[in-house]
């Protein structure tokens, strides 16, 4: 100590690290691996020690002493090896270290030593908890992580309250290492015990966790807007991930469209531009994966024409259910967006998830119960959508709802000409074109009928509010 202030500073530095180093290890030592002194007060004399270095370094002004003491702290586990000290003292002496190091850091403000805490960490709770197997042990390691993950993920927040001080590159780099080392560690070491359900839960319970950070972030004004934007961002992520893990893949669309809802109304309430696009972008996904993978899995891969009677029937409402809730959510994100421009266009994704269900589902229907008006009966309800398009154009004014409704009628017709026919008997064939035929007229007649509630608004009609089809 007397060489700090001296021409030999820097080895006055290093000396007094060293001396912190061997100090943290003959304490650490007499107590888990020689048993020379109770482990309470082992642990008191740890945190002497802790506090000791974390005064001198801020005092002095000395990112080496803070540095080497930390090293010194932290790598004293690694060398005494399994010293047959139990969970809880090893648990308690890392997160020991990690309060000393958010001391530190509150006081001068030096962000690689919450880095380098964090990375220490996550790097011996890895290391001790790969052996682990039994259950308690894995929820005790499970809990270690979880608190080290809130510890650094508090460490950023309390810095930027107390020093009212913008985050940066390091800060936000620290959030996403943070995040991502809890969770690689966490899938790899309590998966095979727990399952992707139990890892799901894991995901869920962080998803939790950051939802109620940017909720407490808002409502207080707590934070800047990028660091709230990168929680939101994060929240997403395990959110998104969470279904992936608990659920199947049939119920898996279902999820990604409750939660980019819920996403869309936070950013409606809250203004956050990031998130309304983060839902849009869930949106797109699911309705991808809805148009491809989940009706060839519904519709192909589970052979649903091979059931019949009750258990028909209940196969086909949990298709509605599963597949009903990409149009059901992606309507309703109209209808909380509807005054924005250009929202028309989920309207229409929406009809024609809509129109691919009633496809696919009818020409199953019809196959079990229809099999000789299979090809038909899919027409048929072609033609029955379209009246219904051509309909609600005409009641809410909307152009190309009726001109949808008219493609569709003209589509559904050419598909009875050209390829129903040749394949129905006669009995078949006279009910085709009647049951048609007859909606053909019907929807001519409440189109010329209703004719004059939208031809004065031709020209401002289905863009005029942005929202209207």
């Amino acid at each position: 100590m007397r060489l700090l202030f001296k021409k030999y500073h820097l080895l006055g530095q290093g000396l007094t690290g060293a001396g912190f180093v061997t100090l943290y290890f003959a304490f650490y030592a007499a107590s888990g691996m020689y048993h020379l002194m109770p482990t309470g007060a082992a642990f008191a004399l740890m945190a002497c020690v802790t506090v000791a270095a974390g005064v001198m370094a801020v005092y002095y002004q000395s990112v080496l002493i803070a540095l080497l003491g930390i090293v010194g702290g932290y790598a004293t586990p690694g060398m005494l090896g399994d010293s047959g000290a139990n969970d809880l003292f090893f648990y308690g002496y890392v997160l020991l270290l990690g309060c000393g190091v958010l001391g530190v850091s509150l006081v001068r403000r030096w962000p690689l030593l919450n880095v380098l805490g964090m990375l220490a960490s996550y790097g011996l709770a890895f290391v001790y908890c790969d052996g682990h197997r039994a259950s308690t042990q894995l929820v005790h390691g499970l809990i270690f992580l979880s608190a080290v993950h809130l510890l650094y993920l508090l460490s950023v927040i309390v810095i930027h309250i107390r020093k009212r001080l913008a985050t940066g590159a390091v800060e936000w780099a620290a959030l996403f290492l943070n995040a991502g080392l809890y969770w690689l560690w966490t899938f790899l070491l309590f998966r095979p015990i727990f399952g992707k359900e139990g890892t799901g839960l894991i995901a869920l319970a962080v998803a939790a966790v950051y939802v109620a950070l940017v909720y407490a972030c808002i409502k207080r004004g707590l934070l800047d807007k990028a660091l709230v934007s990168l929680f939101i961002c994060l929240a997403a992520v395990f959110l998104a991930m969470s279904p992936m893990l608990m659920l199947s893949g049939d119920w898996l669309t279902m999820a990604w469209c409750l939660q980019a809802l819920a996403m869309l109304w936070l950013s409606h309430k809250t203004g956050q531009g990031f998130l309304g696009k983060a839902a849009v972008a869930l949106f797109a996904v699911a309705c991808v994966r809805g148009m491809t993978w989940d009706l060839d899995c519904l519709y192909d891969r589970q052979h649903p024409w091979e059931l019949t009677g009750v258990a028909f029937w209940k196969a086909s409402g949990l298709r509605l259910l599963a597949y009903g809730a990409l149009p059901a959510t992606l309507l309703a994100a109209w209808r909380l967006k509807r005054t924005d421009r250009g929202i028309a266009k989920v309207f229409g994704l929406a009809l024609v998830q809509v129109w691919l269900y009633v496809t696919f589902e009818s020409d199953v229907i019809a196959r079990v119960y229809a099999p000789h008006f299979r090809e038909c009966a899919v027409t048929l309800v072609w033609t029955l959508f379209a009246f219904a398009l051509l309909f609600a154009g005409i009641r809410l004014c909307g152009k190309w709802l009726r001109w949808f409704g008219l493609g569709l009628f003209a589509l559904a017709v050419g598909k009875l000409l050209l390829a129903d026919l040749a394949g129905l008997d006669t009995l078949y064939r006279i009910v085709a074109f009647i049951s048609v035929g007859v909606l053909l007229v019907l929807g001519s007649f409440v189109y010329l009928k209703y004719k004059n509630l939208f031809e004065p608004a031709a020209g401002g009609e289905g863009t005029g509010d942005g929202g209207r089809p």
